[in-house]
């Protein structure tokens, strides 16, 4: 009698699980900012073990010149096969099987496809890569560019007359096609668009360095707010994570530091818009004061300066022509970092001159030069006395 009572209860029970409305598949919950952030600080520990053993079988193979030359290469390869052997096969990476963590891509918790899986490396390791070579690149061909337009400012007038007197014979030239003067036109269009590229992007590249840091700290920020999305390749790819571990009943969030940084960032901000808009009223008290127009002191418009001190006129015509003088008579020591006159010309190993306190605020982000990418450290800095660099 037990037994059959037990056989029916038990059978009771499944059949009304059975009959029930169906169970829901488990939802895991959204990971926390604490464990995204361990995760990608052991992932790039690891990460960084895989490339320092890819350096030493590279120098032990081919040599340490070949080694330091091909560095950049060399991390490449080693971010590469660490995240095609853990996020490109499907697996957790160790600093997400550490922290009991997994990737998923829609809100529905399903795993990231494969393209998805693939982009998101090619965000994290070969973007970044490809922007760095190309931007130096072309800082590069751009000095170059102007070394060769100075030393060649002594023939532009010889060159000029003798270019000018050929395109007579291509004009009256019959055999020339429409098709070919209309290619011809774009080949000129697209030249001139890349020798414009060339002669700015040196004084481009900090704003987009500015630019860039700009973004990460705006993405750092709300990944603060909404835990989502640690680094830009994630938030590209649309990878995000959940908690596959034991729950816990503390889970802490860092919503105080979004505010934190979205004040810095706004302080930041504003602080340019000042900075800029000083900048554009002084330059135009400078053209008005230059041009032979009446002066500040007769129209009563006090002149500023880029901090927005107030400067007499007297003082401002002599400091103008101090620095419009010394603009023209050191026109070769500029300082390709801050764009300015050197100050405190220091040389790196490589032989590449910028300012003390530029290549110093360099080399604490970044141990390389700033143009060749050669390794440098803090003590291999040469400050320069007593030169016209």
């Amino acid at each position: 009698m037990r037994g059959g009572g037990g056989g029916d209860a038990g059978t009771s029970s499944r059949g009304g699980g059975s009959g029930g409305a169906p169970a829901r598949p488990r939802r895991f919950p959204e990971a926390a900012q604490p464990e995204i952030m361990r995760a990608a600080e052991k992932d790039d520990g690891y990460a960084a073990h895989v490339t320092e053993a890819c350096r030493d079988a590279f120098r032990h193979l081919f040599g340490t010149r070949v080694a330091v030359a091909y560095q950049n290469e060399i991390k490449l390869l080693g971010q590469s096969l660490y995240y095609l052997l853990t996020t490109g096969s499907g697996q957790q990476t160790l600093g997400e099987e550490y922290c009991d963590i997994s990737q998923v891509a829609t809100s529905h918790g399903l795993p990231p496809t494969p393209a998805r899986r693939i982009l998101f490396i090619l965000y994290q390791t070969t973007v970044p890569y490809l922007a760095e070579r190309i931007s130096s690149r072309i800082v590069a061909r751009g000095i170059a560019l102007e070394d060769s337009q100075l030393d060649d400012h002594s023939e532009s007038d010889s060159s000029s007359i003798g270019t000018a007197a050929q395109p007579s014979p291509i004009r009256n030239s019959p055999s020339r096609s429409l098709s070919f003067s209309h290619l011809s036109r774009l080949r000129g269009r697209v030249h001139t668009l890349w020798e414009w590229v060339l002669r700015k992007w040196p004084s481009m590249l900090p704003f987009a360095q500015d630019f860039i840091q700009l973004t990460i700290r705006t993405n750092l920020m709300f990944f603060y707010f909404e835990g989502l999305y640690y680094h830009l390749p994630k938030r590209a790819a649309g990878i995000r994570y959940v908690f596959i571990g034991k729950p816990l009943n503390q889970r802490p969030r860092y919503q105080i530091l979004g505010i934190f940084l979205l004040i810095q960032l706004c302080i930041l901000g504003a602080e340019r818009l000042r900075r800029s808009n000083l900048s554009t009223i002084a330059s135009s008290i400078n053209q008005i004061s230059s041009g032979g127009y009446p002066s500040s002191r007769g129209r009563g418009v006090p002149v500023l300066n880029e901090d927005g001190n107030i400067i007499s006129d007297i003082r401002h015509g002599k400091t103008a022509d101090l620095a419009t003088s010394s603009e023209a008579s050191s026109g070769k020591s500029k300082c390709t970092l801050c764009l300015s006159t050197r100050q405190n010309p220091t040389a790196t190993t490589c032989g590449h001159v910028f300012c003390w306190s530029c290549i110093m605020e360099w080399c604490n982000e970044k141990p390389e030069c700033p143009l060749c990418r050669t390794p440098i450290t803090h003590s291999s800095l040469i400050c320069i006395y007593h030169s016209d660099f």
